[in-house]
């Protein structure tokens, strides 16, 4: 699975950055829960482009930064070599040490085994040290879901719950901040959503992507039919923010 995720993400390389609306809106707040003045020892996980590299840096340092897609790794590295790259995955951290700070924006979604993996990272993490996290969770592309089930086409990636995603922190024993928030964005045409979509590299489902023209053509037409708005196309997101210290 992880394969399939990462080949995703390479190839959106040249798109991401024209793409990725929601996930700059995204990582702007992460980054407002970021604490102030310089970390010793920084972590970043799901580095991509660098998107939320560059305001970590500018609010607390330099970092080491883990992506498991190289193509993206290579763009934030050209922009911001300040900083420390490791192409990796961030469930089996290729790191060792202690941090002062371990975050990362839009990307633990991806994680196949959350409930080993956070708390494995987060013995990363210093005494007194300080997460911070941005993440997708159930109720991102509500329409797009109730579309599938309608016609066949728009398979949606199974989000994790914000409660028991949550839950896996709290019962790591550290103190845990968090906040849920949802983002409507609107496009001109279901074309251009889908668009947007594919060109930040999250598209993997984990489900048959196959479909037929006529399950693409009724989507296309039911979309506005059903959740139009002054002749734009709503897309629903929903962000686990989760933020606390050890």
């Amino acid at each position: 699975m992880k394969i399939h995720i990462k080949h995703a993400f390479c190839f959106s390389s040249e798109s991401y950055d024209s793409s990725c609306d929601i996930q700059r809106i995204v990582a702007e707040h992460l980054a407002e829960l970021l604490p102030e003045g310089s970390q010793d020892r920084i972590l970043e996980i799901g580095t991509g482009t660098g998107i939320f590299t560059k305001l970590l840096n500018e609010k607390c340092g330099g970092a080491f930064c883990v992506d498991i897609a190289d193509a993206l790794l290579a763009k934030a590295k050209k922009n911001f070599p300040e900083n420390h790259y490791i192409c990796g995955d961030g469930e089996c951290l290729p790191v060792i040490g202690e941090f002062s700070l371990i975050t990362g924006s839009s990307a633990l979604q991806w994680f196949q085994s959350p409930q080993k993996s956070i708390p494995d990272m987060l013995k990363c993490l210093k005494n007194g040290g300080k997460f911070a996290f941005s993440v997708f969770v159930e109720g991102t592309f509500v329409e797009m879901s109730i579309l599938n089930q309608m016609t066949g086409f728009g398979s949606v990636y199974t989000l994790p719950d914000e409660d028991v995603f949550a839950k896996i922190f709290e019962d790591c024993g550290v103190s845990v901040n968090k906040e849920v928030c949802e983002y409507v964005l609107h496009f001109d045409s279901v074309s251009e959503f889908l668009k947007k979509q594919k060109g930040t590299g999250a598209t993997f489902s984990g489900r048959d992507s196959l479909t037929s023209k006529a399950s693409y053509k009724k989507f296309l037409e039911l979309y506005p039919e059903l959740f139009g708005e002054n002749e734009k196309v709503p897309v629903t997101y929903r962000i686990l923010y989760i933020s606390g210290q050890k």
